[in-house]
């Protein structure tokens, strides 16, 4: 027995290599026979885009503190400011701050109050009609993330319910009277304890921020006219001031702009008016610019200045940024070089249909050293050879024609 177990190990090992062998000689033989490869195309994005360094500009100024004493900003971050509104109420001591506290949900309460047993005020379907915008706008702030009015459409809602249920109903009517009346009194007393108060008010109209890095008065829109490469560079000499004694700034124009140098080559790329993408890396997002003015030439570079009235909150803490300036984009099907064949005339790709391949006519809208960006190319409406994203492209070393088979 073990002598035939030898020899039966000495005649099925060495068939099985041999066949193991014989099975990859044929697959290489049968591979170089076959000239067909197939690649799935996809949609996808070309960027003639260059990297640069630059500085966001803006028109503000800052707040001062006002001196001595305990603040109250009375405005958020991102709000819109009147001129000669408030920005904030200095007080002597934390009493004046409580005083003011009870003060303003008096008034709210009051106001409210006052509102629902006014005559005039709304009733029936204009009372319901009012109630049901005013909720929308609720429902529309809350899905959209935009709180920056909720408390004047919150005070609204809360005015029109009490105004409903004033109306339907006398034991409430009577109750509002008496709370309404003994607010009254509760805010002239408060009211005659705001002394030793001061009001820091907006100077000119504008956005209020608290972020301040010292450039608010060293840096201003007319600062970039004319500007060549050498006074952009010399934007890294200026010395920021302090903020010491500032509660924050007002930016008083919402347009904002991007100063870069770049090199002498993109001068003719750009033009004014013309609409660009600004990748900022510290956003890790693109954002839509319009071309303001590019500048002369001076030691092979040029200034381009980008201005937007566009994302002032997004941009608003943005100063010495790095960037990538997306020129033109052009979205299509990438397809490698070697799949494109000109037919009777066209250029288009051969795309695998069952057994077949079929011709698909393209336009190459741009190009690197391995592809081609391209886009359906048909002759009119009804020419139906569209060449779609995710269709199966054949690569080929031999002829190509509609109806070949390739499978």
């Amino acid at each position: 027995m073990k002598k035939q177990g030898a020899t039966f190990q000495k005649i099925i090992v060495p068939a099985v290599i041999a066949a193991i062998v014989i099975y990859l000689i044929f697959s290489a033989w049968n591979g170089l026979r076959d000239p067909y490869s197939f690649v799935i195309v996809y949609a996808d994005t070309m960027e003639e885009s260059v990297e640069a360094e630059g500085w966001v500009v803006r028109s503000e100024m800052p707040v001062s503190g006002g001196g001595s004493g305990l603040i109250q900003l009375k405005r958020n971050e991102g709000e819109k400011v009147a001129e000669g509104a408030a920005i904030a109420m200095v007080y002597q001591d934390e009493n004046y701050v409580d005083n003011q506290e009870k003060l303003l949900r008096t008034k709210s309460n009051l106001g409210a109050l006052q509102y629902a047993t006014y005559d005039g005020s709304p009733s029936g379907t204009s009372l319901e009609g009012q109630m049901m915008s005013a909720l929308s706008q609720l429902r529309t702030a809350s899905s959209s993330g935009d709180y920056s009015n909720l408390a004047e459409e919150t005070e609204t809602y809360r005015k029109l319910v009490l105004r409903r249920e004033f109306l339907v109903s006398s034991e409430a009517a009577e109750q509002m009277n008496a709370a309404a009346a003994v607010l009254y009194t509760d805010y002239e007393t408060l009211l005659s304890n705001q002394s030793g108060t001061t009001e820091i008010t907006a100077s000119r109209s504008g956005m209020f921020s608290s972020h301040l890095d010292g450039y608010e008065t060293l840096l201003s829109p007319d600062s970039l006219v004319g500007l060549l490469p050498e006074g952009l560079a010399a934007f890294d000499q200026l010395v920021p001031k302090s903020a010491e004694g500032s509660l924050g700034k007002l930016v008083t124009n919402p347009v904002w702009y991007y100063a870069v140098s770049l090199p002498s080559r993109f001068a003719h790329a750009l033009s004014p008016g013309q609409e660009v993408s600004v990748y900022f890396d510290a956003l890790s997002k693109a954002l839509p610019m319009e071309v303001e003015s590019v500048g002369e030439i001076q030691d092979d570079r040029v200034v381009a200045v980008l201005r937007s009235a566009q994302n002032e909150h997004e941009a608003g803490d943005l100063r010495r940024e790095s960037c990538r300036l997306i020129l033109e984009s052009e979205e299509g099907i990438l397809i490698p070089k070697e799949a494109l064949r000109v037919c009777e005339g066209e250029n288009g790709v051969f795309v695998s249909f069952g057994y077949n391949a079929v011709f698909r006519p393209v336009k190459i809208l741009a190009e690197n050293d391995d592809y081609y960006l391209v886009k359906a190319n048909p002759k009119d409406e009804n020419d139906k050879r569209i060449l779609r994203s995710g269709d199966e492209v054949v690569l080929a070393s031999a002829e190509l024609y509609d109806g070949k088979v390739v499978h």
